[in-house]
């Protein structure tokens, strides 16, 4: 899915590419033809004639514009009949300029006009979206991740030119300060389910998670942090997960050396790469059928196809792996499973209208 998107992108960018090359080749010919013509008609005027330099230049400006104004002397036949060629080519050359360049002003800038205006009205409708704040190497990885996933977004990135970077990759972005409170509520903070804040200063990312805690209590708040001293102070202000990119990186590699093949199948699920293999997180909703149920009597295998890897209740930390057939399902639990699309969705969907 993700290498679909970014051939789409890629072949978007190249369209682009081509459409303002077409655009310059469109008025270099133009530029070309009237030149062409324009000096044609001063060396016509100067030989049939017999007109001064500057008499054929004024003849052949007020004939291309057709401005009407007074000849410079009486025309005979000839001049007369170049006259009318000279309307004739000038006036094409002059309108296949004008056509070029309103093309231009139009794509440019009224198309750049009306795509903000749109890009605008639906960000104004956003719910239920996550907010990205930065659009670095990180931002990017997260927006990427999450347009592959399906999920709505935002991005909000101070930098003009990745701002429009931003917007060539197709995605939803505002151009200001992410610690700016009026910026945060333009992205409607208040109506999403998440924040990341993956500013390259830590105490920038540390006033946009103090920020938006403020904003919207109920929100999931990721930070990015670049000093192990800053994690903390992340935590305090309300940051729900820390992420150190070098950390993470690290433990990343190192594990890839030590388990390349369980970091493989903990790829496919978490990614979902590959549509038969999926990770899930599905919290126990207050109603649900499995409500106070076991693992064994909820038959969860049985009614859903997912299987159960781990479980943990409301109010601790730590979950439960290879949770016992015996383990409650109560409401606010999270229940980490493992299936296949079709599967989760049912898990979802049967536990939503309490059971059936």
């Amino acid at each position: 899915m993700r290498f679909s998107r970014r051939k789409a992108e890629m072949k978007d960018r190249l369209k682009r590419n081509m459409n303002a090359s077409a655009g310059f080749r469109h008025h270099f010919l133009a530029l070309i033809i009237l030149s062409a013509v324009i000096v044609i008609g001063v060396i016509g005027y100067m030989l049939i004639e017999d007109m001064t330099f500057t008499e054929a230049v004024y003849m052949t400006v007020i004939t291309i514009t057709t401005v009407g104004f007074r000849e410079v002397e009486r025309l005979g036949p000839g001049g007369q009949y170049f006259t009318v060629f000279i309307v004739i080519t000038g006036l094409g050359a002059v309108l296949f300029f004008l056509t070029g360049l309103f093309e231009f002003v139009l794509g440019e800038y009224l198309g750049d006009f009306w795509g903000r205006k749109k890009m605008e009205n639906r960000i104004s409708n956003l719910e239920s979206h996550y907010v990205v704040c930065g659009y670095g190497r990180v931002g990017r990885s997260v927006a990427d991740e999450l347009a592959g996933q399906g999920k709505k977004f935002v991005v909000v990135e101070a930098d003009e030119d990745v701002f429009k970077e931003c917007l060539e990759e197709g995605h939803l972005c505002i151009h200001g300060s992410a610690t700016e409170d009026h910026v945060l509520e333009h992205a409607r903070l208040e109506h999403a389910v998440g924040l990341v804040s993956a500013l390259g200063s830590d105490a920038d990312n540390l006033y946009v998670i103090l920020t938006a805690r403020v904003l919207n209590p109920n929100a999931l708040l990721v930070s990015r942090s670049e000093h192990p001293e800053s994690e903390k102070k992340l935590e305090m202000v309300g940051a729900d997960r820390v992420i150190s990119p070098h950390t993470i990186a690290g433990r990343r590699m190192a594990n890839l050396m030590l388990k390349p093949r369980l970091c493989e199948f903990l790829d496919i699920g978490i990614t979902g790469n590959v549509p038969e293999y999926q990770l899930a997180e599905i919290m126990v909703s207050g109603g649900s059928v499995f409500d106070g149920m076991s693992i064994r009597d909820s038959r969860l295998r049985e009614r859903t196809g997912v299987t159960v890897l781990a479980v943990r209740s409301q109010g601790e930390e730590a979950f439960n792996p290879n949770p016992p057939p015996e383990t409650e399902l109560r409401s606010g639990d999270v229940v980490i499973v493992i299936g296949t699309t079709v599967q989760l969705a049912k898990f979802e969907s049967q536990q939503a209208r309490g059971g059936g």
